[in-house]
C-alpha cells in the first residue's frame, strides 16, 4: 500500500463521493483527502478538506497542482438519469469529465492514478444482446438515447487519456444495479411500489449489487494500481418476477412491449409508471455481465451475491414498515454549533427528590403563556359584577302618587263649545 497518497474525490454530495471519502479516512496511508463538488458532503467527514468548486470550471487544475494530487477519483458521473434534467446529466458527465481529464494531463501534472466511476448501462438493453457482456465487448448498434450515449463519450474521453498517459494507472469500473438502504437508484425505487410494474410477457435476467460492496469496490480500486475496465456486480443470477417474489411485492405487468414512447406516456398519465426509455428496455430485456476479470485481476469479491443483495434490501424495506426511505443526513455544522449554544443558556442542573440530576429550561413556551394570561382574566373580574351576582334580588318598590299637581309643558287645549238646549231640542 502507498505512503503519503494525496486523493481528491469529486461527487460527495452524494452517496458515492461521500461514502468512498469516509472510508479513505480510516486508511493511514492516506495523508490527505480534498473533496470537491458545488455542494456540501452529506456524511460527516473528519480529516477531509472540502472544496465548493465545478469540476467544469479551470479550478480543478489549479487545485490539482497546487495540492500535489497523486490520486484522483471521479464518483461524481451521475449513473440515473432520474437524477437531473437531460441537460444537467449531460454537462455534469459530458463536460465534466472532459474539463476533469484536462486538468489531469499535462508535463507539470503530479497525477499517477485515475479512478472513474461508470455503469454497465453502457451496454444497452436489446433482444440480440449477449448472454454475458466482458468487458472488451462493444454495442453493435449506435446509443438509442442520450444518457447512454453520453456514457459512451465519457469512456472515450477515459481511454484517450489511458493511451495519451502510460505513465497514469486509470481504472475503469462499470457498476451494476445496485440495491441498499441508503443509495436511491432506479431498482430501489421500483422495489418500493407495493405493486411493481413491469413489462407484459417479459421475465428478464438481471444481477444487483449490494451497496456496502460497491462502495468496497470503488476503495479497493483506489488504495491499489490497477489498469484496466472492470465489470462490478454480484455473483449469479435473478430474473425479475424472482426479485419481486423476494421482496414480498405483487408483480403487475402492466407495461406493454409495444407502442414505445407513446404507450409510457399513457401510463405516465395515470400515475402507473414514471420510467424513462432506457429503463424500459431493462425491464424487457434484462443485462448480464461478466465479472472474471474482477476477481482474478482486480482482486475484489463482493460479500454478497446477487440473490443475497435482493433478500437484504427487502429485510431493510420491511424493517422501515410504512415508513418512506428518508433521503441521506446532511451535515450542518451551523446547526450543531446553534443546538450547542443554546444548550449552555440552560439553567444549572438541580437534584429532585429521587436524587436525580434535572435540567430546567428559562423559557416559557407560548402555550404556557397563553393559558397563564386567559387564567388571569377569568379570575380578575370587576367588584361590581362579583356583587351582582352575589346579591339577593329584591322585589321592585311602588311609587306613591304625588299630591302636587304637575305642570305641563303642551299648550292649552281650544275648548269646545257645549251645543245650545234649544238645538238639541
Amino acid at each position: 500500500m502507498a505512503q503519503g497518497r494525496r486523493i481528491l474525490v469529486t461527487g460527495v454530495s452524494r452517496f458515492w463521493g461521500a461514502e468512498l471519502a469516509r472510508r479513505l479516512e480510516a486508511d493511514p496511508g492516506v495523508e490527505q483527502i480534498v473533496a470537491v463538488d458545488t455542494e456540501g458532503p452529506i456524511r460527516q467527514l473528519a480529516r477531509t478538506d472540502f472544496v465548493r468548486a465545478d469540476i467544469r470550471h479551470s479550478l480543478v487544475g489549479k487545485l490539482i497542482r497546487g495540492l500535489g494530487i497523486d490520486t484522483v477519483v471521479h464518483a461524481g458521473l451521475i449513473v440515473d438519469p432520474q437524477q437531473a434534467g437531460g441537460r444537467t446529466v449531460h454537462e455534469t458527465n459530458v463536460i465534466g469529465t472532459m474539463n476533469l481529464i484536462a486538468a489531469c494531463s499535462g508535463a507539470d501534472s503530479p497525477v499517477r492514478q485515475l479512478i472513474v466511476k461508470s455503469s454497465t448501462a453502457v451496454y444497452g438493453s436489446e433482444p440480440d444482446d449477449p448472454s454475458f457482456w466482458t468487458e472488451d465487448m462493444r454495442r453493435r448498434g449506435p446509443a438509442r438515447d442520450g444518457f447512454t450515449g453520453d456514457l459512451d463519450e465519457v469512456e472515450s474521453y477515459v481511454r484517450d487519456y489511458e493511451m495519451r498517459h502510460p505513465d497514469v494507472a486509470v481504472t475503469l469500473l462499470r457498476f451494476g444495479n445496485v440495491l441498499g438502504d441508503v443509495l436511491d437508484s432506479p431498482f430501489a425505487r421500483l422495489f418500493d411500489r407495493a405493486v411493481v410494474p413491469t413489462v407484459f410477457g417479459f421475465d428478464p435476467r438481471l444481477q444487483f449489487l449490494d451497496e456496502d460492496d460497491a462502495i468496497a469496490a470503488l476503495t479497493h480500486a483506489t488504495l491499489n494500481k490497477c489498469r484496466g475496465t472492470y465489470n462490478v456486480a454480484g455473483a449469479g443470477v435473478v430474473v425479475l418476477s424472482q426479485a419481486i417474489a423476494l421482496m414480498g411485492k405483487i408483480n403487475a405487468p402492466v407495461i406493454p412491449f409495444v407502442g414505445g414512447t407513446m404507450a409510457l406516456r399513457f401510463l405516465e398519465r395515470f400515475g402507473l409508471v414514471d420510467f424513462p426509455p432506457e429503463f424500459v428496455r431493462l425491464l424487457q430485456h434484462g443485462r448480464v455481465v461478466d465479472t472474471t476479470r474482477l476477481h482474478v485481476e482486480l482482486g475484489f469479491h463482493p460479500q454478497r451475491t446477487t440473490m443475497e443483495a435482493v433478500a437484504a434490501h427487502g429485510r431493510q424495506r420491511r424493517a422501515r414498515g410504512v415508513l418512506d426511505a428518508e433521503a441521506p443526513y446532511r451535515y450542518e455544522a451551523e446547526l450543531e454549533e446553534f443546538l450547542r449554544s443554546r444548550g449552555q443558556r440552560d439553567e444549572p442542573a438541580s437534584t429532585n427528590a429521587n436524587g436525580r440530576r434535572s435540567r430546567r429550561r428559562r423559557t416559557t413556551t407560548v402555550a404556557t403563556a397563553s393559558a397563564a394570561k386567559r387564567t388571569a382574566r377569568r379570575t380578575s373580574k370587576p367588584a361590581s359584577a362579583s356583587r351582582k351576582a352575589t346579591a339577593p334580588r329584591q322585589a321592585p318598590t311602588r311609587r306613591k302618587p304625588s299630591t302636587t299637581p304637575r305642570k305641563s309643558s303642551a299648550r292649552p287645549r281650544r275648548a269646545r263649545s257645549a251645543p245650545d238646549a234649544d238645538a238639541s231640542a
